[in-house]
């Protein structure tokens, strides 16, 4: 599946000063001309054009000789590119693009076809008490029996409970990385669940970039973006005593922005309500109790469905 089209997108990516929104502009265009990035690359003169009043900042380079390089096989697995005009790009980010910067690129290594089933993104602290572990894999697991996809971003913690509840149930999971997908390693915990059918990993970075925090935070954008719904199980506040914002918090806010619906588990679940649900609540997410397990997330779910947003999968 890493046609030249891929490879050209690739290239597209690899260009000084080019970004995501840029992509997207280059992706309308195309697709308006009924063109490919392979013949952009070949006419650097409708590259202009297709830039034309952006206030990007692209430096064009001479693109005659441009080398592709392919995305082959890494530690035994293929990764496969995904650009807006790739058949099997998510619907969903094109639709919510413009609410919210995403990305026009996808490494995916994998069942791609999870990316068009309904989920549910499982977020939440990496420093989680049991309660709230038991919580998250108990959500996970009735998701996972009822067809339910559920993504995360693979930290420990709430992530891997709910990648590993999912699978142990027999579903599906999406991992979504903040580094390259050559960096992709499967947990020893997951091992055993592992099938070439259950999981699909993502990565909205070029394949060899190293984790780093920017990236966590990109990342979680697209954690919501590839899901029908998005469940906090325990956030830090907004901002800690330092002013760094809590990556659950930003997670949650983002997907609100996106018009997801956004559960966060109640504060009379905790012995010491965390601050950071309590605001997310206060912002506009649902309280979500969490001995009502998938129903009340399903049922918004289908109002969504019904309403025939678009990007969202029928469930129903």
């Amino acid at each position: 599946m890493n046609t030249l089209e891929g490879k050209a997108w690739r290239a597209l990516a690899g260009v000084k000063g080019m970004g995501s929104k840029t992509l997207w502009r280059l992706a309308d265009y195309l697709a308006s001309r009924k063109k490919s990035a392979s013949w952009l690359l070949q006419n650097p003169i409708e590259f202009e054009i297709a830039l034309r009043g952006s206030k990007a900042n692209i430096v064009i380079p001479e693109f005659k000789d441009q080398k592709y390089v392919e995305v082959e096989k890494y530690a035994g697995r293929q990764v496969t590119v995904l650009h807006p005009l790739h058949a099997d790009f998510p619907l969903r980010l094109r639709m919510l693009k413009d609410l919210i910067s995403l990305p026009a690129l996808l490494y995916l290594s994998g069942n791609v076809a999870i990316l068009n089933r309904p989920g549910v993104a499982i977020v939440g602290k990496r420093q989680a008490g049991e309660a709230e572990l038991a919580a998250a894999a108990a959500l996970a697991s009735e998701l996972a029996g009822k067809g339910v996809n559920v993504n995360s971003g693979y930290a420990a913690g709430i992530d891997t409970a709910a990648h590993l509840a999912a699978l142990r149930a027999g579903g599906t999971t999406g991992i979504i990385l903040a580094e390259g997908i050559h960096h992709f390693q499967t947990k020893p915990e997951l091992q055993d669940y592992l099938t070439i059918d259950n999981i699909l990993v993502v990565s909205q970075f070029e394949p060899d970039a190293k984790w780093a925090t920017y990236m966590a935070m990109t990342r979680n954008k697209l954690v919501g973006a590839l899901s029908d719904a998005v469940v906090v199980i325990v956030s830090g506040p907004e901002r800690d005593a330092s002013g760094r914002m809590s990556g659950t918090f930003d997670a949650g806010m983002a997907a609100l922005r996106m018009g997801l619906p956004v559960f966060a588990v109640a504060p009379s679940f905790f012995i010491d309500p965390p601050t950071g649900n309590c605001q997310l609540i206060a912002r506009g997410c649902r309280a979500w109790d969490a001995a009502a397990g998938a129903a009340p997330i399903l049922e918004a779910m289908k109002v969504q469905s019904v309403q025939k947003k678009p990007g969202q999968k029928n469930l129903f």
